[in-house]
């Protein structure tokens, strides 16, 4: 490129080296410039950030009266064929303004990856084997491709592409001819320079055309073409650059017939051509165009090339790196240079020579504004394809942002030089409409890289530079105003450029909005709750500082503050519900979120109310409702939420209603759906909040069943538009059926295989996988038949024998053994190590890794051994033997097998199970070898969590040996010690401490309720401080309750009603969990008739047996049992010795028995010893109504 320079400056491949002296340098100024470069340039829209704007709003306020039509309707009801607002016809994701999609290539609206629409196949199947992966809803998407002829939109783009093709056949057929003839005389010249500025002209209609059918070509004019664009482009400029050389070569017979101002002419064209090329190639070929240019006239000062013609190469990088073509790592790799590379040497190159005294090619705005786009372009591309993993590559995004970083410095000092030479002039900046326009776009251009590429002080760079573009427009927009009439242009153009600002000041805003969500994906995430939540707090502070704008804004200037958009909307809405990604879920957090005036899910929901408002009557993209849903789906993880409510249904209530409504807006015409896999991710969202749950049994089951007749419904209303269910969609609803352990589980299972051939589908592994876990779970407690899940894992090993087209994977082996080990029945060790061998013998004569055995598998042969029905020290010591052979596994490096913390713990509680004599030795003993092996093999995933010094502290509560508490205590103390030395995973929590309590509980030590109770106290403190995990619940007090009743103290009854009492309190308060019932009532009672002492401490018991009488009366809380009056009895009979007091103590017990239909033979016999003269006086048959609710009554 240098040697357009003149000679002297050298090639550009040959180091760009700076021109030697003022004087030369003078001689290569041009007083030319070539119309068709120059056209190119006064042609260009440069559409600010279309990555990160999204799809964004039609038109200004100003505008909307000419031009409202959306990027609109794209997906509704195949029935329905009427428009979208404004005139937009339906269409499908895949067109992209209404091409087949090509989709190994683009940049735009990929960065926003929130829309994305379906999780990879390797995450839905991670999801549908019942991992857990909450950030399925990121994970990496495949782009549909449809036929754009099944749509309505189909005929009009083929008609579009016949006529573009025939049009194309025309000018070959032309351009055959003039290459045919050579070039004789000045007629033959103007011909061949006409044919080519035809083909400059066809090609620019290509993507005009384009634009003005499609609304989202318009408001992106560089995003990824399509392979038609790309290709019918090329060829045109091919085409161009042909006619040049046979122009300028053996075409032509005289070379006076040619003159300099011809030759300007036809080098402008072609390189020209090249501009409005989509290839990978075409700022090269526009480079090597121009080096040509400049050897042909680098000493002429009137010919030699201009800043124009630098312009026209920069505009050529910017198709190159908006095509469908364009490899970054490839390129990268090979040593080539990428467009933005070019761009930035070539801005580099030009600011030299102009520091060395050239002024006639000091870079301007344009060629400042030209190459942040072409930069811009390249990140994003580079970004989209999400190619650049090594440090080393990334390294490369991080360079090349800074170098946009710095041409915008030097584009705004130029600007500051520029207005101050204005205001020296005592006028305000004059700047044209589109000067304008490309200043901002270009400070878009950069806020859009800060906002998505991982530089140093990203946050930082995002807010300066959008308050450098608000007050750039704050101070400035008088003068913008002022612009649209003194501007040389036409009403269409004035009105586009109008509508491209309000793009880009609405673009900027989107990238400020979202990009603390955009630069933590690099970390994987936010650090935790508080990073999300001031992420979250920090973007609602800049939407609301866009929403004061708009409204202070004088009605001529709202096209520079407008109103949020949708994409602004949803850029907040999705920060508020990050803040509810379940990895962030801890008690801190927790205590924080249940602090907060509203709740991120709220708040989202409370957004998308505001947005309904502002757009009622336009349509609106679906997408938008997709994250409120999944933030209602992340709710469960949260305690402090739903503190106490039935979580599932609480969720699955307000997703049913969002999706509703949605569904229901779609069908009015409201709603349309831009990505047709939208649809399938509201529901699948749905499916697997379902499928999360084991409460909730046949309601849950029949929900998630409707629910897949609904989507059916959507489905066949939009004739296969909208609602397609994938496999992942089946995953889901078989386990939640797996999940439910109904009797009708199988059958259900079987039903909903059948149904997915109404969506075209075939099973596949993870579906046979849901079948065999529905008959497994049937009946959760007691597998009823696990034989029928072994008959479909042989079907499946059938199939697989025939066609190999699914497999009998580990995960089916592991799912047909848990459920023989869940089977009191069928259970037996020879068929579990049947199976396991089994599989272990396909694994070796395939060596296929699908049938590799891993660490669930061993761990569910241990728990099916263990739940064997001879359940002792034989079948413990077999699992010991088969965890130590999975550590050795391990050990000589078969990782796959190695054990998890699955195995282990399973292994402790079997100890527990067995009674074992020296159990809380051997379970002490296993701890410790998981610790050690951890530290040893550094492999936190053995290290002991919270369930597995659960699991020892529970051996301690059903062991006999002297001290067992004490022991017990100290391992909780090693919890609370590694816990504040920094390890979460070892927290004590709600489970922990009621094994603790159950130690104090089975002691019967006289400090036992004393010791329980100040766990209970720990726990409600810890509770009241925010720590969720400790909150205690029903089961909890009653175990303190049993520990009083259980001790020798004297005024356990007291104490133990003082306990009833707190609870009682917090119940009262709305907490549902701590609901007293029958069995703690009749502990307290116990803890009367068992106590011993004193006369004065039996009355006082005595006195808390009455008030639990009162109590009995009085509420309708508690429904007392045969036990509870039996117990009521027995206790009068301990603590009143006096025949007459105890005897209208124990009538009234008796009498308030009989009233409530509860009396059996239990009740009988403890009234004959209590109170034998009432007993001898009861009729010989008792009435029904007197035992009539009894569950179970026994024959009286």
């Amino acid at each position: 490129m240098l040697s357009s320079l003149g000679r002297r400056a050298g090639g550009l491949a040959r180091g760009r080296r700076r021109a030697s002296s003022a004087g030369e340098r003078l001689l290569l100024r041009i007083d030319i410039v070539h119309a068709a470069a120059a056209a190119v340039v006064a042609d260009r829209r440069l559409p600010p950030t279309p990555s990160l704007a999204g799809h964004r709003r039609a038109s200004s306020s100003a505008a909307s009266s000419s031009s409202s039509s959306r990027d609109g309707t794209v997906v509704r009801a195949a029935s329905r064929s009427s428009p979208s607002a404004g005139g937009g016809r339906p269409r499908l994701d895949n067109e992209r303004g209404g091409e087949k999609y090509d989709a190994t290539g683009g940049f735009g609206a990929f960065i926003d990856r929130r829309n994305r629409e379906e999780a990879s196949t390797a995450v839905a199947s991670a999801n549908a084997g019942g991992e857990s992966e909450e950030d399925w809803l990121d994970a990496t998407t495949t782009v549909d491709r449809h036929d754009f002829g099944e749509h309505d939109g189909g005929s009009e783009l083929r008609e579009w592409h016949a006529a573009k093709e025939e049009e194309m056949r025309r000018l070959s057929s032309a351009v055959e001819g003039a290459m045919a003839s050579a070039v004789e005389n000045d007629d033959d010249v103007v011909s061949v320079l006409s044919l080519m500025e035809e083909l400059n002209a066809f090609s620019s209609s290509v993507a005009s055309e384009l634009h003005s059918m499609h609304d989202f070509r318009r408001r992106n004019m560089h995003y990824p073409p399509s392979n038609f664009m790309t290709e019918i482009t090329c060829r045109a400029a091919e085409m161009a650059e042909g006619l040049l050389v046979h122009l300028l070569g053996g075409g032509t017979s005289s070379s006076s017939s040619l003159t300099p101002e011809w030759e300007v002419s036809a080098y402008g064209s072609a390189m020209a051509a090249w501009s409005r090329a989509y290839h990978a190639r075409s700022g090269d070929r526009c480079e090597e165009v121009l080096e040509r240019y400049g050897e042909r006239f680098g000493g002429d000062m009137n010919h030699a090339p201009g800043l124009d013609a630098y312009k026209t190469v920069l505009v050529a990088h910017l198709r190159s790196c908006s095509s469908t073509s364009f490899d970054a790592v490839s390129n990268t790799k090979g040593g080539w240079s990428s467009p933005g590379e070019k761009a930035l040497d070539l801005l580099t190159l030009l600011s030299n020579v102009h520091a060395g005294g050239d002024m006639f090619l000091r870079p301007d705005m344009e060629l400042y504004c030209l190459t942040v786009a072409a930069i811009r372009n390249t990140l994003l591309d580079w970004q989209s394809r999400r190619r650049f993993q090594s440090k080393e590559l990334r390294s490369l995004e991080e360079k090349l942002a800074v170098g946009l970083m710095g041409a915008l410095d030097r584009m705004e000092t130029s600007l500051d030089e520029m207005m101050k030479k204005d205001r020296k002039k005592g006028k305000g900046p004059h700047l044209s409409l589109r000067q304008w326009h490309r200043t901002i776009g270009a400070y878009v251009d950069g806020l859009a890289i800060a906002a998505s590429i991982p530089m140093k002080n990203n946050k930082d760079i995002v807010d300066e530079l959008l308050k450098k573009i608000e007050n750039f427009v704050s101070e400035n927009s008088g003068s913008i105003v002022l612009s649209v009439d003194d501007d040389q242009l036409n009403d269409i153009d004035v009105q586009k450029l109008l509508e491209e600002i309000q793009w880009s000041v609405e673009a900027a805003y989107t990238s400020a909005l979202s990009s603390g969500l955009e630069l933590s994906k690099d970390n994987g995430k936010f650090a935790d709750f508080h990073g999300a939540l001031d992420n979250a707090m920090s973007s609602e502070e800049i939407f609301q500082r866009m929403r004061n704008r708009a409204q202070e804004s004088p009605s001529d200037e709202q096209f520079l503050f407008p109103v949020p958009t949708p994409e602004n909307y949803r850029a907040l809405i999705t920060c508020w519900c990050e803040c509810l990604r379940r990895r962030y879920s801890n008690p801190e957090s927790n205590h924080r979120m249940a602090n907060l005036a509203e709740l991120p899910h709220l708040k989202a929901a409370s957004l998308l109310r505001q947005f309904e408002v502002q757009n009622a009557g336009k349509p609106v993209d679906g997408s938008i409702y997709v994250d409120v849903i999944w933030a209602w789906g992340q709710v469960l993880n949260w305690p402090a939420i739903y503190r106490g409510q039935n979580d599932y249904f609480f969720a699955a209530d307000a997703v049913d209603i969002i999706l509703k409504r949605t569904m229901s807006q779609y069908a009015n015409e409201i709603v349309y759906f831009h990505r047709r896999m939208t649809v399938t991710k509201m529901f699948n969202m749905a499916f697997r909040l379902h499928s999360k749950t084991f409460k909730g049994g046949d309601k849950v089951v029949k929900r998630s069943l409707k629910l897949l007749d609904e989507m059916e419904h959507w489905y066949r209303e939009s004739d296969g538009a909208i609602a397609q269910a994938d496999d992942f969609t089946f995953a889901l609803i078989l386990k939640t059926i797996s999940n439910s352990g109904l009797q009708s589980s199988a059958s259900n299972a079987e039903a909903v295989i059948q149904k997915m051939n109404n969506f075209g589908l075939m099973p596949r592994e993870k579906h046979y996988l849901g079948l065999i876990r529905a008959h497994a779970r049937v009946g959760q407690r007691d597998v009823s038949d696990p034989r029928k899940a072994e008959a479909i894992l042989q079907g499946v090993k059938e199939i697989y024998n025939q066609d190999k087209s699914v497999k009998p994977t580990t995960s089916m082996y592991s799912a047909c053994i848990s459920a023989y080990g869940g089977s009191e029945k069928y259970n037996s060790t020879s068929k579990v190590m049947e199976l396991f061998e089994e599989l272990k013998a396909l694994h070796e004569k395939t060596n296929d890794v699908a049938f590799r055995p891993d660490s669930m598998l061993y761990g569910a042969v241990i728990d099916a051994i263990l739940k064997a029905r001879t359940k002792n020290s034989a079948s413990l010591n077999q699992a010991k033997n088969l965890l130590e052979k999975m550590e050795h596994s391990y050990d000589i490096g078969e990782t796959e097998t190695g054990p998890n913390r699955y195995a282990y713990t399973n292994l402790l509680r079997a100890i527990t199970q067995t009674n074992m004599e020296d159990g809380t030795t051997l379970a002490e003993e296993l701890i410790q070898r998981m610790d050690s092996r951890s530290r040893r093999l550094n492999d936190v995933s053995i290290r002991p969590d919270t369930q597995a010094y659960t699991a020892l502290i529970q051996t301690f509560s059903s062991s006999r040996q002297p001290y067992a508490v004490e022991r017990a205590q100290k391992w909780f103390q090693h919890m609370e010690k590694l816990y504040n030395d920094g390890d979460s995973g070892c927290r004590p929590n709600k489970v922990t401490c009621t094994a603790l309590i159950n130690c104090w509980r089975r002691s019967e030590r006289v400090v036992a309720g004393e010791e329980a109770e100040k766990i209970l106290s720990m726990m409600e403190e810890r509770s009241e401080e925010g720590d969720v995990e400790m909150k205690p619940d029903a089961f909890v007090y009653a175990s303190v309750i049993d520990a009083w009743a259980r001790s020798s103290s004297p005024d356990k009854a007291a104490r133990a009603w003082s306990i009833y009492q707190r609870m009682k309190t917090q119940y009262s308060k709305g907490n549902m969990e701590i609901k007293p019932n029958n069995v703690i009532m009749t502990s307290i009672i116990k803890a009367c008739g068992f106590t011993q002492g004193s006369k004065e401490d039996k009355h006082k018991a005595l006195v808390v047996l009455l008030q639990c009488m009162g109590e009995l009366k009085s509420t309708n809380i508690i429904s007392p049992t045969p036990l509870t009056y039996r117990s009521l009895l027995n206790a009068t009979r301990a603590l009143v010795d006096n025949d007459s007091r105890r005897r209208p103590i124990s009538a009234t017990i008796f009498e308030t028995c009989c009233r409530n239909g509860q009396l059996d033979t239990t009740v009988l016999e403890a009234l004959e010893k209590t109170q034998p003269e009432l007993y001898l006086k009861l009729p010989e048959n008792i009435p029904p109504k007197w035992k009539q609710n009894v569950r179970s009554a026994p024959s009286l």
